[in-house]
């Protein structure tokens, strides 16, 4: 395949879901005329005329290369239907990309901006950087997530440092844990997206080319991070949920008390 000229287009990611239903995609655009290609976990749109390619991730994230933006802001319209457990927030990232002699992904020193660098307009070289532009982008969303989730709740050690007890109603902590569980099992549930996709499986020609994406967005070091994220999650719902016991085992013990109390009047009375 030929290249176009050498100029610099847009190539950004996009992740707005919790996952698309790419049935639906598929069945709505191919009605529509659009060029598209149906695999298991990734849907493609292209343009034969341009160095247009979307490609659509079944776990809430696409890609779009040679867009312009108000284009990719229709495309983002277009799609909230087809939205599974849409973010409140949607998580962007910006590159450029041109035509050159080799593939490569490089930051201008200058202009501080993230460059893609293709040798062909070849639509599989995209996907395959695709790949690991949109497993960054979904860590982005869940590194978010967890963030929000440990600052909520990070003063509770200090509270149980400082008074011994957390001055939260036992409804109030039953909330705060069911919002610390949701996040840590969206993303053990949702961890697949992390690995090396099956694509590569079959195509390991073109894997290098998704390892040169991973390691440029750092994405092994930052699933590290966000393990340990996890672990502090774990951390504060076992600090919650001792809290629920405490609290359970001093009812317990106040009743037991009162019933001694009871007895003893009663048998007093008697006496």
């Amino acid at each position: 395949m030929s290249k176009p000229k050498s100029t610099f287009m847009r190539c950004v990611s996009y992740c707005t879901a919790g996952g698309y239903d790419l049935a639906g995609i598929a069945n709505t655009f191919k009605r529509k005329g659009y060029t598209t290609k149906l695999s298991r976990d990734v849907f493609h749109i292209s343009d034969p005329e341009s160095p247009v390619d979307i490609f659509i991730f079944n776990h809430g994230s696409f890609v779009c290369w040679g867009l312009k933006k108000r284009q990719e802001q229709k495309w983002l319209e277009r799609l909230q239907e087809f939205a599974i457990n849409p973010l409140t927030t949607i998580e962007t990232d910006h590159f450029c990309f041109r035509f050159g002699e080799e593939t490569s992904i490089d930051t201008h020193e200058r202009f501080k901006l993230d460059i893609v660098t293709i040798d062909s307009d070849n639509p599989q070289i995209k996907l395959a950087i695709s790949y690991g532009l949109a497993q960054s982008i979904k860590l982005e969303a869940f590194e978010d997530a967890i963030q929000k989730a440990i600052l909520i709740n990070s003063r509770l050690p200090e509270a149980i440092a400082a008074h011994g007890v957390i001055h939260l109603s036992r409804r109030s902590i039953f909330k705060r844990m069911g919002e610390i569980f949701i996040a840590r099992s969206s993303i053990n549930l949702n961890s697949e997206y992390l690995d090396v996709p099956e694509f590569f499986w079959r195509n390991p020609n073109l894997e290098p080319f998704y390892v040169l994406t991973k390691k440029f967005l750092d994405i092994p070091s930052r699933v590290t991070a966000l393990n340990q994220k996890l672990d502090v999650l774990q951390e504060l719902l076992a600090i919650l949920n001792s809290q629920v016991q405490h609290r359970h085992s001093s009812m317990l013990e106040m009743t037991i008390i009162i019933l001694i109390l009871i007895e003893i009047t009663i048998s007093l009375l008697h006496l």
